[in-house]
């Protein structure tokens, strides 16, 4: 076992502005860090700790660990080893002896070299502008803008490691509404994803669908899709919100009781902000 002795040097301003890689609706920008190419990194508010190519890592000769089995969204047998990057840079943001699973990302859905998660993101506020399609990451200690007449401030919940905040569900055609907490994944394209479980207290397994496949990082499953509900989350209240369900109990998002919104949600919102330390989410419209 490695211990976690990663380090964020932020600049003098205490942030630094990203431009996204919007497509496709997840959020991705460009880094730079060892081998002479810019990096593609997601940043996912789903994903703990962060991850890198198994292919880049050796690439790179990084020192690699023995293999185990580890969960990612959709499935419970992903190859894994751990390591350390000495180094990565997002804008004017310095990562050092950046701690990392390493595993095959050649299967994700689109191109991917790091994954950066909450053993990144808890030491940060993050701030996704989804008109400017921007990240802003700033220093714990600089407290976020408050926010405008058409936000709110909301507490921040965690499963897990995951951030949540808590809401209600409604099927409009059968008029059931369930009591949740959605975790937010800033590494999924989807709006909501919910378990077989809930699906079925909804009655959404009663409506026509149709099938699709959802993907994680290592492999995929398919996903029943075709519905749709309201969300009531703090005082927005979001209709027509599409909502996929995995056929399978496999992976972190078929485990009962699983609610997550994934960046087509989120990016109803003009800015999410999400600051770990103080445990609050600020959702502007």
């Amino acid at each position: 076992m490695l211990d976690d002795l990663t380090q964020l040097h932020f600049p003098a301003s205490g942030m630094t502005e990203i431009p996204l890689i919007w497509e496709p609706q997840v959020i991705r920008c460009r880094a730079a860090g060892l081998g002479g190419r810019p990096l593609l990194v997601l940043l996912d508010t789903g994903t703990d700790p962060s991850a890198i190519d198994l292919a880049l890592a050796r690439r790179l000769d990084l020192r690699l660990g023995d293999f185990a089995l580890g969960s990612d969204a959709t499935s419970d047998a992903v190859p894994f080893t751990e390591t350390v990057l000495p180094w990565l840079r997002l804008g004017e943001l310095t990562l050092r002896n950046l701690y990392l699973m390493a595993v095959d990302l050649q299967s994700a859905p689109f191109p991917v070299d790091l994954v950066l998660g909450y053993n990144v993101l808890h030491r940060l506020n993050l701030t996704i502008d989804y008109v400017k399609q921007t990240a802003r990451l700033c220093h714990p200690d600089l407290a976020p803008s408050p926010p405008t007449a058409n936000g709110a401030t909301l507490p921040l919940h965690f499963f897990e490691h995951f951030p949540a905040l808590t809401a209600q569900i409604m099927s409009p055609d059968t008029g059931t509404a369930l009591d949740v907490l959605l975790t937010i994944d800033t590494g999924s394209n989807s709006a909501l994803t919910l378990s077989p479980d809930l699906a079925a207290r909804l009655h959404l397994n009663e409506r026509p669908v149709h099938a699709t496949t959802g993907h994680g990082f290592a492999a995929a499953t398919p996903v029943l899709c075709g519905t749709t509900v309201e969300i009531q989350v703090g005082p927005f209240r979001l209709s027509d919100v599409e909502v996929d369900v995995p056929v399978t109990n496999h992976g972190d998002l078929g485990r009962q009781g699983r609610a997550n919104i994934g960046n087509r949600f989120l990016s109803r919102f003009r800015r999410v902000t999400l600051d770990y330390r103080r445990e609050v989410c600020i959702l502007d419209r």
